[in-house]
């Protein structure tokens, strides 16, 4: 049974994604794809070991990722490790810059949100709540921007998709198509943008569900309608859209209120690795690929 205990079994899940209507202006001279690196779920808490996120500072910085975006619950609980957060956060850099939305466990309190979103920016980070962003290419003359799109919290928070989306054509008036990369922690969200017409988004990356983090395939039911994880780890495509759920790569677990005074357990992980999501994007003129790919290193 104990050798299903995967939370130190960090891994790297590479995707190769075609991407209509991304610029070859932002692929850099020499290289192939524009590549974003996702990191999710960090969870710091009072059993966080530093030399386990030295390992993760120093995978991503392997693959010198152009962008580099943070969705969201970078804490466990409390306010004792928003400073340990940010000091990892801030050794991350990408020439594109940091962007971030908030997850559930970033709003415990006003406070807290309020202290996450001032580390955030101290870091190096542009937090995304409810509104997007569009980055310009820097190699080669273009018009087309990427778009990057923040949904705030699903349960926490207040969502508002037309407030995101607000400025943004929709592709019925879009006569060159622009790409869209929307942050929300929450892959219930997915639900929603998908239900929008002519929706601009191309891709909604989240994370929220650490993969199950204790996931036994025959109790996909309890974790469905429990834990509601409709989308629980992977790819997935509605209307043309489609949805990546990493796993996260904190191995914080639940947490026990007692007398108002909070205790988690240490960490693990069961049958759901952390990961680092890399993605690399292929402007539309040089596609050769028919969908993503994956492979894990």
């Amino acid at each position: 049974m104990f050798s299903f205990l995967t939370h130190n079994d960090l891994k790297v899940s590479r995707h190769v994604i075609p991407l209509s209507g991304l610029s070859p202006s932002f692929v850099p001279p020499g290289e192939s794809s524009f590549r974003l690196v996702q990191v999710s779920d960090l969870h710091f808490y009072e059993y966080t070991e530093s030399h386990y996120y030295q390992r993760v500072l120093d995978e991503i910085q392997k693959w010198a990722p152009h962008l580099i975006v943070s969705t969201g619950d970078l804490i466990h609980y409390g306010s004792d490790y928003i400073e340990q957060a940010g000091e990892f956060l801030s050794l991350l850099s990408a020439p594109y810059g940091k962007y971030a939305v908030l997850g559930n466990h970033d709003y415990a309190d006003g406070k807290r949100s309020q202290a996450i979103r001032q580390m955030l920016e101290s870091s190096g980070y542009h937090l995304l709540v409810n509104n997007h962003i569009g980055l310009e290419p820097r190699h080669g003359q273009s018009d087309t921007k990427l778009w990057l799109v923040g949904l705030d919290d699903y349960k926490y928070g207040k969502p508002d998709l037309t407030k995101a989306l607000s400025g943004l054509p929709p592709l019925s008036q879009t006569k060159k198509k622009a790409p869209v990369i929307m942050l929300a922690h929450n892959p219930l969200h997915f639900d929603v943008v998908t239900q929008q017409a002519d929706s601009p988004v191309d891709l909604v990356l989240s994370g929220h569900t650490h993969a199950g983090h204790f996931y036994l395939p025959f109790l996909k039911p309890i974790y469905r309608y429990v834990f509601k994880m409709k989308y629980r780890y992977g790819f997935y495509e509605k209307n043309k859209i489609k949805l990546y759920v990493t796993s996260g790569l904190g191995a914080a677990a639940f947490y026990m209120n007692f007398l108002s005074y909070k205790r988690a357990f240490p960490r693990f992980r069961y049958n759901a690795e952390p990961e680092i999501a890399v993605f690399d994007f292929i402007p539309e003129e040089t596609q050769q690929h028919d969908g993503p790919t994956k492979r894990d290193n």
